[in-house]
């Protein structure tokens, strides 16, 4: 075996390893709760927010949170449950979602709250949404504005299309959330290749909380292309690795020959 392609080996083996560290093992269909907020709304009414992440290999569906309320006692107040606001999770993807006790005595009694979460299996959807821009604003009432576009990039009609925002504190807790739908009737249909705007305004109340966001879209077809996507890591380590050793030999034959 020549030199350059032992060099070209040793790297890709170091790639191997990078990969396997990046990319571990993980079972099918596995969604986690990573953080969640419990509040009275202006209404007085309880609410919880949070955020799931699909840990497993395999797309998820019907993704449901159910939460029960319990006062000071630890006696159970009452029980709800909702889905998440994105349909179709992909794996390593993430969720908001919001539960509502809307009953405002019942919730004046919440002191704390758990959570549970079941979900389906699915097919992944694909990657055919993208958020083009957007930016943020806080108006004169104190409500907090993001607006941006989205685009088509897929060759279908785009049905039940949305933009969700996720708003975190300073610990990358989830303290809101809030989304918009593309109703056909009022905003007419997404044609493939069209951009169209949106903005999600989330109330002076929650404002204040908010350090960060994150924005996500969906339609029944297609799901948001990821910023960065997934495996692009330890794929340009590799290529690094395997160009500074094939330009390392070069130099090194080079000064021989010379």
């Amino acid at each position: 075996m020549s030199t350059i392609w032992k060099v070209i080996l040793a790297a890709l083996t170091v790639f191997m390893g990078v990969s396997i560290l990046f990319s571990p093992a993980r079972a099918e269909g596995s969604v986690e709760i990573l953080s969640s907020t419990g509040y009275l709304d202006a209404s007085g009414n309880y609410r919880v927010v949070g955020e799931v992440q699909n840990v497993g290999s395999q797309a998820v569906n019907f993704v449901q949170i159910s939460a029960t309320f319990y006062d000071s006692h630890n006696d159970v107040i009452d029980s709800r449950f909702d889905l998440t606001m994105l349909y179709v999770i992909l794996d390593g993807r993430k969720s908001p979602f919001e539960i509502a006790l809307l009953d405002v005595a019942e919730s004046a009694r919440v002191s704390h709250y758990s959570l549970n979460v079941t979900y389906l299996e699915t097919t992944k959807l694909p990657m055919k949404l993208e958020i083009l821009s957007h930016t943020n604003h806080i108006d004169a009432e104190g409500n907090m504005h993001i607006t941006g576009t989205l685009k088509n990039n897929g060759d279908k009609i785009l049905v039940n299309a949305k933009v969700v925002a996720t708003y975190y504190d300073e610990s990358s807790v989830v303290v809101a959330t809030a989304l918009i739908d593309y109703d056909p009737e009022l905003t007419g249909e997404i044609n493939p290749n069209q951009t169209v705007p949106f903005e999600i305004i989330l109330d002076k109340e929650r404002t204040p909380y908010v350090e960060t966001y994150v924005l996500s879209a969906e339609s029944n077809e297609y799901a948001i292309i990821p910023e960065f996507p997934k495996g692009i890591i330890p794929l340009i380590l590799a290529v690094s690795l395997v160009a500074i050793a094939i330009q390392s030999h070069m130099r090194k034959t080079h000064h021989k020959l010379s």
